[in-house]
């Protein structure tokens, strides 16, 4: 199914390992590099702690779902919900998504920038300035001042996202060839020592000192902040579930890197990351 030989060919050169490291119980996983991340931190824990050694791969969510429907893998690091689509090729795997968390984007902007009158862009505008075609803050309501947006590098999880929003499809997005920019402090710096920057960051950066958050403008008019109600009414763009898909019900091993990332030592690491937790999610939900 799906390339089923190649995604096979591709996952045996990705996971041969030593034979000394295969007599440990090992759990493969591939897919989003925003899930990845904290859960590489917890398979170094694992590893030491339970010895089980968890092994990693990045790659799209969908070609992480044909892994884990052919068997390859263990399970798949997704960052959207299954689709129909990924069900109707696998009918006889039960994909079960386990929620670790979500990640949260916000649009963020040097102080000299707010100061200048820009509180809110449109999709429109984030185009323009993407494209190059905007290129003057004052264009967008604020001061005359050279804009400087410094993204993440193609095909890293906060471009993906920015561009699947903008664009619809990844593969419409123009290619970016401003400046980049990889570790959150970098990014942080640039937005605290740089006139003129935005960029894109956990709403948590925003300090309202140096960094400030500014909303988008939704299809009906409205000012969408990066908060989480607007993350649980699904009105905000820059979001997405951080999922862990096993199929069925994770036993053994996989059960215990599972209870792992969904516990508090877990949670503390999707916090690390910048992302939003279970525990934020479920006092956000209590108080809609």
């Amino acid at each position: 199914m799906k390339g089923s030989a190649s995604i096979f060919c591709l996952l045996m050169f990705l996971f041969g390992v030593p034979h000394a490291i295969a007599e440990r119980p090992t759990v493969r996983g591939i897919g989003a590099v925003a899930v990845a991340l904290p859960l590489s931190e917890a398979g170094n824990v694992l590893r030491t702690e339970r010895n089980i050694q968890v092994l990693l791969r990045v790659g799209a969510s969908g070609s992480a779902l044909d892994a884990l429907g052919e068997h390859f893998v263990d399970f798949a690091l997704c960052n959207r919900e299954v689709e129909a689509s990924d069900q109707a090729a696998f009918p006889q795997v039960v994909f079960t998504e386990i929620p670790i968390g979500v990640q949260l984007l916000a649009i963020a902007v040097s102080r000299d920038v707010w100061d200048g009158g820009v509180r809110s862009l449109s999709a429109g505008q984030l185009r323009g300035i993407y494209e190059g075609r905007i290129k003057n803050w004052k264009e967008v309501g604020g001061a005359d001042q050279k804009i400087r947006l410094f993204m993440n590098e193609p095909g890293r999880g906060q471009w993906e996202m920015f561009v699947q929003w903008l664009y619809g499809e990844i593969k419409r997005a123009p290619v970016w060839k401003g400046d980049s920019v990889k570790e959150a402090q970098e990014t942080r710096n640039v937005l605290e020592f740089t006139p003129g920057s935005f960029s894109l960051v956990p709403p948590s950066f925003a300090n309202n000192r140096s960094i400030f958050n500014v909303a988008i403008h939704g299809e009906s008019g409205e000012l969408l902040e990066p908060t989480l109600a607007n993350v649980l009414n699904k009105k905000y763009p820059l979001s997405r579930p951080l999922l862990l898909v096993t199929d069925d019900r994770p036993t053994g091993p996989l059960k215990v890197v599972v209870d792992f990332m969904v516990g508090e030592r877990g949670q503390a690491l999707v916090k690390r990351f910048g992302y939003v937790t279970l525990e934020e999610l479920k006092t956000a939900k209590a108080v809609q």
